[in-house]
C-alpha cells in the first residue's frame, strides 16, 4: 500500500471534497491492518442487495461470488471518489426518472419485486418465496394500502398509496481457499469476491484468507407514500441494520472480524415530475459502518464511520462524515457527483 489508512478511509481517493479530507501521518497499526479495515468501508454484507436500503449491495443470489469485507476492497466504489457500502442507490441521487407512460414508475415506485407473489390473510401482507444461496437465505414481504388505509392483495398502479417492504437476510457463508479460489486463467471472477485476486481473499495485500465462516444476520424495513395517481410527492421512510461475523485462519494466523452497517432515512421527499428526474427536496439519510478485526496475539483494531446526507431540493447534498471521532463537513452533486 502506498497510501496512509487515513487517507484511504477518511478520503475514499477524495470521496466527496479535497478540501474536506486531509492526509494523516497517525501511526496506530500496522500497514497491513488499516488496508483491512479500509475495506471494510467498501461493501455492506451479502445479500443486502436484497433489502430496502441506501447502500448498493449485492443480493443473496450473487452470494457465490460476492464476497466479504476481508477481501480487500480495492475495486470497491469507495476508493473511487463515491460514499462507502458500494455508494449511493439512485434512487436517493435524482439519478431515476418518471416515465410519461407507463414503464418505471421513478425513485421508490411500484411492487415487490418476485416471480411468485403470494397474499396471506393473517399478516395482510404479499409474500416472495426465500431465496437461498450459498447458505444465505432472503425473504421479502410488502403490504400494499390505498390513499384511505385500504389492504390490497396486490400492487395497483392506479390506487396503491403506500407500500410496506419488510426483508431479512440470514445464514452463513463458508469459505475455503483449495476449493473457492479461482485459476489465473479466469482472472479471479469466479474467486470468493470478484477482482480480489486468484488465490482465496485477500486481507490487506499479503495476507491470504485460508478457511473462514462468516455468520449473516441483516434486515430492512421501508415505508413509502404518494404513489397513487394524481400523487404530487413521494414520502420515504425506513431502517435497515446488518451484522457480520467471521472467524478463520490465515496466512498471518487466526483472525476474527466483525462489522455492523446500519441506515435510517426519515422524511425524503420526492415531487413528481412526469417524464422527468426529481431530486429529493427534504430528508435525511444516515449510514453508518463498524468494523472490528482480531489476530491472535495482537490487539484488535476498530473503525467507526458515520455519513448524514441532508436534502434541500438543490442538486446538491450536504453530507456530514464522522469516522473515530473526527466530522469533515461535505458537498456532493446529484445524482452521481463525488
Amino acid at each position: 500500500m502506498t497510501r496512509t489508512f487515513t487517507r484511504i478511509a477518511l478520503c475514499g481517493a477524495a470521496i466527496l471534497s479535497a478540501a474536506a479530507c486531509q492526509d494523516s501521518t497517525g501511526t496506530s497499526a500496522s500497514a497491513l491492518t488499516r488496508a483491512a479495515l479500509a475495506a471494510a468501508l467498501s461493501s455492506v454484507p451479502v445479500g443486502y442487495g436484497d433489502l430496502a436500503t441506501s447502500y448498493v449491495g449485492t443480493t443473496t443470489a450473487a452470494a457465490s461470488s460476492a464476497g466479504l469485507w476481508v477481501g480487500g476492497g480495492r475495486d470497491a466504489s469507495f476508493n473511487r471518489g463515491e460514499l462507502m457500502g458500494g455508494g449511493l442507490q439512485d434512487n436517493f441521487a435524482g439519478a431515476i426518472g418518471f416515465a410519461s407512460r407507463g414503464g418505471q414508475r421513478g425513485p421508490f415506485g411500484g411492487a415487490l419485486n418476485c416471480t411468485t407473489p403470494s397474499f396471506d390473510a393473517a399478516t395482510e401482507r404479499v409474500l416472495c418465496a426465500d431465496v437461498t444461496s450459498n447458505g444465505v437465505t432472503s425473504s421479502r414481504s410488502a403490504q400494499y394500502l390505498t390513499t384511505a388505509g385500504a389492504v390490497q392483495q396486490a400492487f395497483d398502479t392506479l390506487t396503491t398509496n403506500s407500500v410496506n417492504v419488510q426483508s431479512k437476510v440470514t445464514g452463513t457463508i463458508v469459505f475455503n481457499a483449495a476449493a473457492d479460489s479461482a485459476t489465473a486463467r479466469d482472472r479471479g471472477k469466479n474467486s470468493w469476491g470478484r477482482g480480489r485476486g486468484p488465490v482465496g481473499r485477500l486481507l490487506g495485500d499479503t495476507s491470504t484468507i485460508l478457511i473462514a465462516s462468516t455468520a449473516i444476520n441483516s434486515s430492512s424495513s421501508r415505508t413509502t407514500t404518494g404513489l397513487a395517481s394524481g400523487s404530487a410527492q413521494r414520502t420515504v421512510n425506513g431502517t435497515s441494520s446488518g451484522q457480520e461475523s467471521t472467524t478463520g485462519t490465515s496466512s498471518r494466523g487466526s483472525f476474527t472480524a466483525t462489522r455492523t452497517v446500519g441506515d435510517t432515512t426519515f422524511g425524503l421527499i420526492i415531487p413528481v415530475v412526469t417524464g422527468s428526474t426529481s431530486y429529493p427536496t427534504a430528508g435525511t439519510v444516515i449510514r453508518s459502518i463498524q468494523a472490528m478485526l482480531k489476530y491472535t496475539n495482537e490487539d484488535a483494531v476498530a473503525l467507526v464511520r458515520r455519513e448524514v446526507v441532508t436534502y434541500d431540493g438543490s442538486a446538491t447534498a450536504k453530507v456530514s462524515i464522522t469516522e473515530n471521532g473526527t466530522t469533515k463537513s461535505c458537498t456532493r452533486a446529484l445524482p452521481r457527483g463525488a
